[in-house]
Parts: C-alpha cells; structure tokens; sequence
C-alpha cells in the first residue's frame, strides 16, 4: 500500500524559523570560505600504502564479461570501537514520536554530508549546520580509481565506492569508533581539508575490500538500515550490511559484513549493462539501475532472488527511495525524452513523474514528500511531488553551477546540491528554495548517492 506523504507546503512558523536561519548561516558561509576551503587543483593531496585485500566468508560469484562502457573515463578488515549512535533523525517525529537526536539528547546529535573528490582520491566529511568540512580521508593509493559513491548508514559511517575500481571503503564518523592502531593512546585522524593522511595511516579508515572481478567500479553502494525500537527510539541493529553492485554485463552484486568488510553473498544480475545508481528498501532488498542495459533490478535480501525490469526509458541514472519502499530514478539522455519515474513494486509498473529535455541525474525523497533532481541541460534544480507523481519545479536557479550531479537532504531537511565543474557543494532551504550555505575547495567532487544517510533513514524511519 502506498502511503501520502506530508503535504508540499510547510507551516508558516517552519518557514520563519528558516528565513531567522538564513540571516546566521551568512556568516558561517563566509567563515568557510576563509578555513574551510581547499584549492581546486587539489594541492596537498597524499599517496598511501597499500595492504592485503580483505577477506571472503562465502563466494557464489558467476564470473561475468569485462564492460566495454567508456562512459565516465587493500587493506586488511579492520574491526570498529566504541558505541555507535542512532544520532540520524531528522527532527519531525515518525509514528512512535521518535524525532530529532535518536532518543538522545539535542546536544549528542550530529548530522554529516560525505561527499567524494573523486580526482584526488579523498572523501569529505562536512557537518551540515556549519557547512565547515572537518575532515578529508584518502581512500585509495590511486586516486585514478576515483571515489564516487558514498553512502551513509544510520551510525553516521560512510562506505565509498570508486568509479574504476572494484572497491568499497569504510569511514568511521566519530572518533569513539575508529581504531588506534598504533596503539599510541590516541586517534590520529584528519581535522580537516588541509589534514590528509597518507592512504593507510588514518585511524578513522577502517577497511578496505577489493572485489573481483575488478573491470569498471562500484558504482552502487547502499547500507541496510535495521530496525527502530519504539521505545528507546535506537536502532536495534548494531552491524548492519552493505551492498555493492560493480562491473557489468553481467553486474555483479556483494554483500558485505558492515563491520569487517568481509563477502558474505554474491549474485549476478543479468541486465545487459552496468550498475550506475541504488538503494535498498526498509526490508533489505538492493534496487540498481542499469544505465547501458535500460534496467532497474532487485535484489531480495532475503533469498537473493534477481527481478528485473526494463525500464521506459533510456539512461537510467541515480537511484531514490520514498518512505514506502517505492525507488525512484532520473533518466538522462541526449535529446527530448528525459524524465523522472517512479517503480511500483506492487503492481511491477513505472509511473512517469514528467519532466523535460533536461539530463536528469542524481536525486533523493525528503520526508515531505518531494524528490529533488540535478539537472544539466540547463544547469539547475528540480522539484516534483511523490504524492501526485508530478512535476513541482524544472527551474531552481543554482549561480554559478556548471555540472550539478548529486542531491541529498541533511538531518534538518536542508537539500544539498554537489556540482561536479564547479567544484561546490550548496545547502539550500527547500521552501524558498534560496542558498542558505556553501562548501567550496572540493576537488571534482562526483557524488549522486545518499550521502547523508537520510535517503535510508526515511525507509527505516518513515514518518506518521
């Protein structure tokens, strides 16, 4: 059953409460753009060592055809310390009244955006109210293999994939889970932009998985989310799993121990193509869409049973959940025919959102029920209506945009917007859909997943 989501408008006291913020988030934009920037040519990048592949609990992998796309040109597992939190919610309350902070205290919330430099071979963790970066973490030795994907999960943690690379990494988000692996009493992390470490010497990069086979990269990667307790408003799965989807022709599809970055499954999906966006379900099941083979697949959690779908248009591009399990994905493509679609899982149909000749791309649901799209051709925002399946908005202004690709909704239902050409990422309020924040100094950054976390906990932690 599909469920209405909260009406489009919010209430005037919200949209006061944002235009009082807006005046305070001016002055943070301006202390970023003094300590929180890096240079565009990625200056005081780092290369690091290079470590064993972790290793594999169970393989039933079908060994598929090397992908000839030319679309876009290890470390030993590591175990995490500390107590995680459930620190993720956004503050409207869901059902069982559980809202901002988890159960927890306002003061122990904390709320990230990760988002990839790809070119240098770093992740960014930008805290969303402040919008000041206050760490960059280097994933790869080659920074050729091209971090891209980022997904968080409900802990706070990020897990990237690369665009040419067979491989995931894990990030912890708060220092009580990284691991001092020097064993000098301390955490030694990156404090920020200016502060990257050698590739395997921050203790906040837990571990890395090379799968094979290794052509094309990890081009979707999506965390479990787990269950909420009513009661103590937590999230009762402590380890929860990851899903990658990489290569193609076939793509191949792994599982992966959250904590270890050990293989747990593998399976393959006969698509025709290769994987681009995904996300999962609150039951668990991985959507991918296939952007060459015109496909949106599940896979079961359960039984990993393959369905697949053709899909009604070409360039299947990034992939979104609503709050009831119903994915969402852009098309984007040259000439007209570029349109936003949602998937009923229940009758195995595509419903046309609308949409023009813009090139879609990436795009996420908020919790009021609006799904934001990057669009290219021309360069800005888009806004349509999950309840009516329609089109809102094909003409947000972004100034000074050149390449949007990724969007995504921070704790407090702010939209983020990461262009990759101009090398910015903006925070902008969603009522008056104006720049309230900007982080400058990201290198190439190419990121269209759920970057915050939200895009899960929206289908873990629907609201009433």
């Amino acid at each position: 059953m599909r469920h209405s989501p909260a009406p489009y408008s919010r209430n005037v006291m919200a949209s006061l409460e944002r235009v009082v913020f807006i005046a305070l988030t001016t002055v943070a934009v301006a202390a970023c753009s003094d300590d929180g920037t890096r240079p565009a040519d990625g200056s005081g990048e780092t290369s690091g060592l290079t470590t064993t592949a972790s290793t594999t609990a169970s393989t039933s992998a079908e060994t598929g055809t090397e992908d000839s796309t030319t679309d876009d040109p290890s470390t030993t597992a590591g175990e995490t310390g500390g107590v995680p939190k459930f620190d993720l919610q956004p503050i409207p309350d869901n059902a069982q009244g559980c809202g901002n902070g988890g159960g927890q205290g306002e003061e122990d919330a904390f709320s990230y955006i990760w988002i990839a430099n790809s070119t240098q071979g770093t992740i960014s963790k930008i805290e969303t109210v402040s919008t000041i970066e206050q760490g960059r973490y280097a994933v790869t030795n080659d920074p050729t293999q091209q971090p891209s994907r980022t997904s968080v999960n409900q802990y706070g943690d990020v897990a990237a994939g690369h665009r040419f690379a067979a491989r995931v990494t894990k990030v912890a988000a708060q220092p009580e889970n990284c691991v001092d692996t020097n064993q000098n009493g301390m955490i030694d992390t990156s404090t920020g932009p200016d502060d990257i470490r050698p590739y395997g010497e921050d203790e906040c990069v837990l571990w890395t998985t090379d799968l094979m086979p290794a052509s094309n990269g990890t081009r979707a990667v999506a965390w479990e989310g787990g269950t909420i307790d009513p009661d103590t408003c937590e999230n009762t799965t402590p380890n929860p799993r990851l899903w990658v989807a990489y290569t193609g022709n076939p793509v191949q599809v792994a599982r992966l121990d959250g904590e270890t970055g050990a293989i747990l499954d593998e399976v393959s999906i006969n698509s025709g193509g290769y994987a681009y966006g995904g996300a999962v379900n609150a039951d668990g099941d991985f959507w991918v869409s296939d952007r060459s083979g015109l496909t949106l697949s599940k896979v079961d959690g359960e039984d990993l049973t393959v369905s697949i779908y053709p899909v009604p248009a070409s360039n299947a591009y990034g992939v979104g959940m609503d709050q009831n399990g119903h994915p969402w994905f852009a098309t984007y493509a040259v000439g007209p025919g570029d349109h936003v679609y949602r998937f009923d899982p229940d009758l195995e149909a595509f419903v046309d959102a609308g949409g023009t000749t813009g090139r879609y791309r990436g795009l996420t649901v908020d919790r009021e029920g609006r799904v934001w799209v990057a669009g290219n051709s021309p360069c800005r925002l888009t806004l349509f209506d999950a309840l009516t399946d329609s089109e809102i908005s094909d003409s947000i202004e972004l100034p000074g945009c050149v390449d949007p690709v990724g969007t995504s909704v921070d704790r407090d239902g702010y939209v983020w917007v990461v262009d990759r050409g101009a090398s910015v990422a903006w925070k902008i309020d969603p009522v008056f859909h104006i720049i309230v924040g900007m982080v400058n100094g990201l290198v190439n950054p190419y990121t269209y997943s759920d970057m915050t976390g939200q895009g899960l906990n929206l289908v873990v932690n629907p609201p009433g």
